[in-house]
């Protein structure tokens, strides 16, 4: 008989994977530039080992006895999720991002239950402003070339 692994364990070495390919392609990159990609490779491969020790804990303590849910009812959250993100980002191409930010943060604090309406609101204020002031007036990057709107966010 085969030997069940708790599905951390599965989703550890899938998410492992994914670093090392993304490790691979941030090597490619010349220069200091690498130096972002790589650290942050390398530290989503710790959080992924850290998941496959998870794992591998649950499937002793278990002892191969899992109860997945794995229907389309059960997981339809997830699946409500993965279409927030998909508006997100037609938001965000279409629009602009300092438009389908705050939006976004705000829907999904809201789906999430997070916290109250007050903190969400203040949570999202902070973050894009934070955000704007850290892209677009101290680095100068270009977001306001992203969606239609984007014009109206430039800054200089």
């Amino acid at each position: 008989m085969a030997k069940k692994y708790h599905r951390d364990t599965w989703v550890g070495l899938v998410l492992l994977c994914f670093c090392a390919f993304f490790l691979f392609n941030a090597m490619q990159i010349p220069g200091e530039a690498a130096y972002l990609p790589i650290a942050l490779s390398v530290l989503m491969a710790l959080c992924a080992l850290f998941i496959i020790l998870k794992g591998l804990r649950l499937t002793k303590e278990q002892n191969g006895d899992f109860k997945y849910p794995l229907t389309i009812k059960e997981s339809s959250y997830a699946f409500l999720f993965m279409f927030f993100i998909f508006l997100y980002y037609l938001g965000f191409r279409y629009v602009a991002y300092w438009i389908a930010t705050p939006i976004f943060m705000i829907l999904t604090q809201k789906f999430l239950r997070l916290k109250s309406m007050k903190v969400n609101l203040v949570i999202t204020i902070l973050y894009t402003v934070l955000c704007f002031v850290v892209f677009v007036v101290i680095l100068h990057l270009p977001i306001y070339r992203i969606g239609a709107l984007g014009w109206l966010f430039r800054y200089v």
